[in-house]
């Protein structure tokens, strides 16, 4: 057996060994400590990859499912001031059917009429004020979307839309137009009565061209004339109502004194305020004697024909709302089907990355204690390797 001093074969065998463990006992500990099988693209270009894909993929669906969260929550803030809506608007039809009772007074119909404006200006309120942060909900101007998928592709959105003109209020509704009081009856002035303002005032005269008009109102109470003289006075002949009865013709224009007396109203819309919008045939404007025949009068309709035609706008507002709601009930079952679909993809899509990337733990553990017993046995054999060198000073004893 040869045996050398300057070049020790033994040694470097055992250090080359323990240099070659190195590298897998470090790689061992790092992804015992990490949790991770793949910490570089060293240990798995490929399955780094993969991996990241898969990453990719599982926070877009995970937040998908936070978006999908928060349409069910805009949803039902829209949804539940609808259902309160719908109360309010219950209410009113009730409200036309016991006006509607042969015992009530006008009192009691003013009474009832009373609570059903202010249930109208409440869905108004409600229409108006109700938002999902600052975005309005029941103006008629929302219309949105909810991506709920790891991709921005059009199948990815799903749309709450609530656009639609004049939004939900009582006005875009129809249900200011309910009235249960004196259905439409323009009585003549009597002497002695003061007029409040807002009124209706019927002692009208007209002057110039315009005397002995006769026009057509439409359902809604307004009827369009070219430029009209008249004169308005109380019921003591005097004018000093001016402003009432201008009022009462036309609430928000603008008018325009001749004289003492005159008043010009420009072309445009005139409205006759009534208590009631339902059709009332012809409306004669002509020049009265100072206390004889009404400037203007209709015949009123019978009660039953104003119960129906108000009942037929509070159904058509109750089907505008169910309508809504039902798209807003359709729209958060969606929410609900697509949050268990994106669970369940998150969850197999999680499964596959784990299997490639994760470190699994019996097998690495295995494998440590596997090269720790490598490394201590080469150990030993450096520290052996290292004597034997020193067997040359025997030979030379």
């Amino acid at each position: 057996m040869s045996l050398f001093v300057n070049t020790n074969i033994s040694s470097l065998t055992a250090q080359r060994s323990i240099n070659n463990l190195n590298v897998p006992l470090s790689q061992a500990f790092q992804r015992l400590a990490s949790g991770y099988r793949i910490n570089s693209a060293a240990d798995d270009a490929a399955g780094l990859q993969i991996s990241n894909r898969l990453t990719s993929q599982i926070n877009g669906m995970d937040q998908g499912v936070r978006n999908a969260n928060d349409g069910i929550s805009l949803a039902q803030v829209a949804e539940g001031a609808l259902d309160e809506m719908t109360t309010s608007i219950q209410r009113m039809r009730t409200l036309v059917i016991q006006a509607n009772n042969g015992i009530n007074s006008l009192e009691d119909k003013g009474a009832i009429q009373k609570e059903i404006n202010a249930l109208s200006e409440e869905i108004s309120r409600i229409a108006t004020t109700t938002k999902f942060g600052d975005i309005p909900l029941l103006d008629g101007s929302l219309a949105t979307k909810f991506l709920v998928g790891a991709n921005a592709k059009p199948e990815d959105y799903i749309p709450i839309d609530l656009n639609r003109t004049g939004g939900y209020g009582s006005v875009a509704l129809g249900i200011d137009q309910v009235f249960v009081g004196d259905p439409g009856v323009i009585e003549p002035a009597v002497p002695g009565r003061r007029y409040e303002p807002g009124e209706t005032i019927n002692m009208v005269s007209l002057s110039g061209p315009w005397s002995n008009i006769q026009v057509n109102v439409n359902d809604t109470g307004f009827v369009t004339l070219p430029t009209l003289n008249f004169d308005p006075f109380d019921d003591s002949g005097n004018n000093d109502l001016l402003a009432q009865a201008v009022k009462s013709i036309r609430p928000d224009f603008e008018y325009t004194r001749f004289g003492t007396n005159d008043i010009r109203v420009d072309a445009g819309t005139v409205q006759f305020r009534l208590n009631s919008v339902v059709p009332f045939g012809d409306i004669v404007l002509s020049t009265p004697d100072f206390y004889g025949t009404p400037a203007y009068y209709t015949e009123p309709p019978l009660e039953g024909e104003t119960a129906e035609f108000n009942l037929g706008i509070i159904d058509n507002a109750l089907k505008e709302i169910d309508d809504a709601r039902a798209n807003l009930g359709a729209t958060q079952n969606r929410f609900q089907a697509t949050i268990r679909n994106l669970s369940n993809i998150s969850e197999n899509v999680s499964a596959a990355r784990s299997r490639i990337r994760d470190t699994d733990y019996a097998k690495e553990t295995a494998e440590l204690t596997r090269l720790q017993i490598l490394q201590q046995a080469s150990t030993t054999v450096l520290s052996q390797a290292n004597q034997r060198p020193q067997a040359a000073l025997t030979l030379l004893q």
